[in-house]
């Protein structure tokens, strides 16, 4: 369903907006999307659409790694550590940079560089092979849920989102929940995940997402997911990330479901939002 967003020029004359609410609405306007917002920088928080499930697309590979990661742990196996993965189980027609490097063969892969492919690159083949690691995706969610994490559900594979597009919307969360996950994830309890940390600081997916919005010299860890169209509609551009300013860390989650918008559209809507938040972080 297509929710329409409304330009709410008069809202920062009541005081149950803030004006940083009001800004992010102005970046909204009349755009033909929904979007749903998180951010936390140090005491300052803001939120917008939070009850509404967001599909994730490929931000749930976070999740996957965090699971892969906890089991490497738990079975004492290095991040230098061989996976063999037969030619059989990488898909074509998806998108997979590890695909296109071995068209027609097996590949023998480190487990720190098949993280880095799902998450810096988002490949898709690379994720499955994690999630079967993992013992299937109903295993990445239970871990996910037993760190005390809730407000998500993971139920579907690119494999099966792949098969039906339509599935991805099964893949959900509310934007407060995915700020719990990097809160965690970029916390004290998340020093068991550096080597996801440390990947996320490489993606090259998004450059224009929450990277455009944040000034220049300031480090970012992010990871995107973006949807096909379905009657020119994009079921979801998203990208949630870390940003990392002077007096601290800022945790900034943009969701935009079910856009009419074009992508370079979506896009600024994300950077614009994160120029707002990182604005006003700064100014406190």
């Amino acid at each position: 369903m297509l929710v329409m967003a409304t330009a709410t020029t008069a809202c920062c004359q009541t005081a149950a907006h803030t004006p940083l609410s009001c800004r992010i609405d102005s970046i909204i306007g009349s755009k033909r999307m929904t979007v749903g917002v998180a951010a936390e920088c140090g005491e300052m928080s803001f939120s917008k659409n939070d009850f509404i499930r967001f599909p994730l697309l490929s931000v749930f590979k976070v999740h996957v790694a965090m699971a892969a990661i906890a089991k490497m742990q738990k079975s004492s196996i290095a991040p230098d550590s061989t996976m063999h993965i037969e030619k059989g189980l990488l898909l074509a027609g998806t998108y997979s940079p590890l695909k296109q490097q071995h068209p027609d063969e097996d590949i023998d892969i480190t487990m720190k560089e098949l993280l880095r492919y799902s998450i810096a690159l988002s490949d898709n083949n690379a994720c499955d092979a994690l999630i079967k690691f993992c013992g299937g995706i109903d295993s990445v969610d239970t871990y996910i849920r037993s760190l005390g994490l809730t407000g998500f559900s993971l139920s579907q594979t690119e494999a099966s989102m792949h098969s039906n597009p339509l599935s991805c919307r099964k893949n959900w969360s509310y934007p407060s929940s995915m700020l719990s996950v990097l809160r965690l994830l970029f916390g004290p309890d998340g020093e068991q995940f550096q080597l996801l940390r440390d990947i996320m600081a490489t993606t090259s997916t998004g450059p224009d997402k929450i990277p455009a919005g944040v000034p220049s010299g300031f480090k970012v860890a992010h990871k995107t997911g973006s949807s096909g169209r379905i009657g020119g509609i994009k079921i979801a551009d998203n990208d949630a990330g870390v940003v990392f300013l002077p007096h601290g860390k800022c945790c900034i989650v943009a969701f935009i479901m079910d856009s009419a918008e074009p992508d370079q559209t979506n896009a600024a809507t994300i950077a614009a939002i994160t120029r707002e938040i990182i604005k006003e972080a700064m100014a406190n």
